[in-house]
């Protein structure tokens, strides 16, 4: 008669290979959680100013004003941009919506001065009332501005990571 053997882990094994499973996972999920905020962080930056930028080349085509307005006055819930049809930089029920983007969880949107509510770019693709600012992309608690959106009186829009000579979240 010939022996038969059987092979597999032992439950010791199989306890020893899980408990390195979860270690390693435990060390991941921090840093995984990290990554999550940095790249919706990067997409809120990227979109805000790609918007940015349709608004003006709509301004231009249209030769009309566009305006780029914050959601309930406050950028980090989103924004909508809309052909100004009355010129009076608001919102108006007539006036066609042509892009709108809503916030992301625990990104925190910032506007210095005059770009604090509303970017608006005229017929010729320059701001209106030579609102120039800078927008800045932040972590919803931390101080530290990863990303901002800088907006020129020409209307060049430049999406910048480093050399921040202010830190407007704090």
């Amino acid at each position: 008669m010939t022996e038969v053997r059987q092979t597999g882990l032992t439950l010791i094994e199989l306890l020893v290979g899980l408990t390195l499973i979860s270690v390693v996972a435990t060390l991941a999920i921090p840093a995984y959680a990290a990554l999550v905020e940095s790249q919706r962080r990067q997409d809120t930056a990227q979109q805000l100013a790609s918007s940015l930028r349709l608004a003006r080349v709509e301004a231009i085509l249209r030769s009309q004003p566009v305006i780029v307005q914050a959601q309930e006055g406050n950028w980090s819930r989103g924004w909508h941009v809309f052909v100004d049809i009355n010129r009076n930089q608001l919102r108006d029920d007539d006036e066609p919506i042509l892009a709108e983007r809503g916030g992301q969880q625990n990104v925190r949107v910032v506007g210095n001065g005059r770009v604090a509510m509303r970017i608006g770019f005229d017929n010729t693709g320059r701001l209106l009332n030579n609102a120039n600012g800078t927008l800045a992309v932040c972590l919803k608690d931390s101080p530290a501005s990863h990303y901002q959106i800088a907006v020129a009186v020409t209307g060049r829009v430049t999406l910048r990571s480093s050399g921040f000579t202010t830190e407007p979240c704090s």
